[in-house]
């Protein structure tokens, strides 16, 4: 796994968040933060992807029952990461 599928599966992120309409404000700026964090550790110079790991995969869960189109983006982004963090 490269940096390189963390960035589409970012903006997989981007474009599900841009596309619904079901989700309140609280949650979509929580989304966004997420997104923002994870956008923030591919341009970091050493990243620390079993952090960002962690909670995208918290996030995963607490999406999963009213939102898992989220919840399968987020999971995605989280074998990701875990792969990177070898």
């Amino acid at each position: 796994m490269s940096e390189e599928s963390l960035r589409k599966q970012l903006a997989a992120l981007r474009r599900e968040l841009a596309s619904s309409e079901q989700l309140d404000g609280a949650t979509r700026a929580r989304l966004d933060r997420l997104a923002d964090e994870i956008d923030a550790v591919l341009g970091a110079d050493e990243p620390d992807y079993g952090t960002l790991r962690e909670r995208v995969a918290g996030a995963a869960l607490r999406f999963e029952a009213e939102h898992p189109r989220f919840a399968r983006v987020l999971s995605d982004v989280t074998d990701t990461l875990a792969k990177l963090g070898l």
